[in-house]
């Protein structure tokens, strides 16, 4: 289906904690390329083009995010996207798992553009992070993200934002 991605790429990601003061965090992901293990997708009816998607899938870190002195190495994600022509929302939920095995959960939400039959996408939103685990309990953070697609229904997405982890023994690398 021509919007099969979209969901996906729209789950988008995060960034994630240390230490009182805020931190910055930065990452890159690539979404589209590993196929979604559930999607759905229903026409709505009003009108040619409008369909809503619910999707999980998996994207992977082209440049992973490091919180804590740990590395970010998966990325999988829910979504739901509402698809109006060439327009989009879409609102979603993360899991980060970190090298060490600890886990980052987050949501996001965000809008775009499809171009190319809806296989491309450009797109921007917000992220937060709503829990963690290990090292990263009692994250908080929160940002942005923007999104570049291919017509080959990948997209490469640009997280940025900031963190905090409880704890003054906390740092970021």
């Amino acid at each position: 289906m021509k919007y099969k991605s979209l969901g996906l790429t729209v789950l988008l990601v995060a960034s994630a904690g240390s230490a009182p003061a805020q931190t910055p965090v930065s990452g890159t992901l690539k979404c589209g390329d590993v196929p979604a293990s559930a999607d759905y997708t229903v026409e709505v009816g009003d009108h040619p083009g409008h369909v809503l998607i619910m999707e999980k899938g998996t994207c992977s870190w082209t440049a992973p995010l490091e919180i804590a002195g740990l590395k970010s190495t998966t990325h999988s994600g829910a979504s739901f996207t509402d698809v109006d022509g060439a327009k989009f929302q879409g609102r979603g939920y993360f899991v980060i798992t970190m090298e060490n095995g600890d886990k980052l959960y987050g949501r996001n939400q965000g809008t775009g553009t499809t171009t190319d039959g809806g296989k491309a996408l450009t797109g921007d939103g917000t992220w937060s992070f709503t829990g963690g685990t290990g090292k990263l309990k009692g994250v908080k953070g929160k940002g942005t993200y923007k999104s570049a697609g291919v017509p080959n229904g990948e997209a490469n997405y640009q997280v940025e934002g900031e963190y905090t982890l409880p704890g003054a023994s906390a740092t970021a690398k």
